[in-house]
């Protein structure tokens, strides 16, 4: 089983971090490639785009903020997508302060 950490930023867009941006949608391709071509050999990848406190966001968030955001609450999506009952494939995952969500592309 393989995962890919992506960011909002690459899914939604984020005002200044275009190349930045680009680089975390490029992840999200790249798992949905290898989710396909690994398929035969029962190779899963997926990615997660997680939102949680770091150093990096220590300065810039609020101490109550940043502890409805630990890293323990993204631990549990990550142990799933790994544990070798999980079958899913080719998904595209936010996970944060305790909320797990999957996304999916629609045309319409």
């Amino acid at each position: 089983t393989l995962f890919r950490s992506t960011s909002a930023a690459g899914i939604y867009g984020n005002f200044g971090q275009a190349n930045y941006s680009a680089a975390k949608l490029g992840l999200v391709g790249l798992s949905n490639t290898l989710a396909l071509e690994g398929r035969k050999y029962n190779v899963l990848c997926n990615a997660i785009a997680p939102l949680a406190g770091s150093r990096l966001t220590e300065t810039v968030m609020p101490p109550d903020l940043l502890n409805a955001l630990k890293p323990d609450y993204v631990a549990p999506l990550v142990l799933w997508l790994c544990h070798e009952s999980c079958q899913e494939t080719g998904g595209l995952y936010e996970v944060g302060a305790g909320w797990i969500g999957r996304l999916r592309w629609e045309r319409s």
